[in-house]
């Protein structure tokens, strides 16, 4: 269990996980992270349309563009977003202000990349957590996690082979001896 993740998010009711293994070492993953265009996949591209994203959403810099919030970033080891929703859509604040955030009126939620080496090769996972703070925001958030928690997680798992894909087949990440 990311303990990173349960500094910025103490409770939550819902929660997604997934893992894949790359044959490339931490650093290489880690930069990849970052350069990986998600809108490679038509599926992503048509789930977001769907969702009504917006389709900025292709990247690392995107999500930041769009409302995700840097909450840390640790090299070759961990990178966390977060992202609070209120009535308007995505809210936007330091992650200071994030993490002392008390106001009922936002759902706050924490999405990792999290890389564990194996010598030559690293695992790669991702996890969201979602805290709902009112019954009300609960009941009206599980009728949608109900209904779009599977492409979400399709959404991860396309998202971590792309990565691994990236990483694997693109000569930039092989490391120079």
């Amino acid at each position: 269990m990311p303990v990173k993740l349960a500094w910025w998010l103490k409770e939550h009711q819902f929660s997604e996980y997934h893992e894949i293994e790359i044959v490339r070492e931490a650093d290489r993953v880690f930069e990849a992270i970052k350069q990986v265009d998600i809108s490679q996949s038509r599926i992503i591209r048509i789930l977001f349309r769907i969702r009504g994203l917006p389709q900025g959403m292709s990247n690392f810099y995107g999500f930041l563009e769009n409302g995700f919030i840097l909450l840390e970033e640790n090299e070759n080891e961990e990178i966390i977003f977060g992202f609070l929703i209120g009535w308007t859509g995505l809210a936007k604040m330091s992650p200071d202000e994030f993490k002392q955030l008390q106001d009922r009126n936002y759902i706050k939620g924490v999405w990792n990349f999290k890389l564990t080496p194996m010598g030559e090769k690293t695992s790669l996972s991702t996890e969201t957590r979602v805290y709902c703070p009112t019954m009300l925001s609960r009941v009206r958030f599980s009728i949608y996690w109900f209904v779009i928690s599977r492409f979400s997680g399709l959404i991860r798992i396309i998202m971590l082979r792309l990565i691994k894909k990236q990483v694997e087949l693109s000569p930039q990440y092989v490391k120079a001896n």
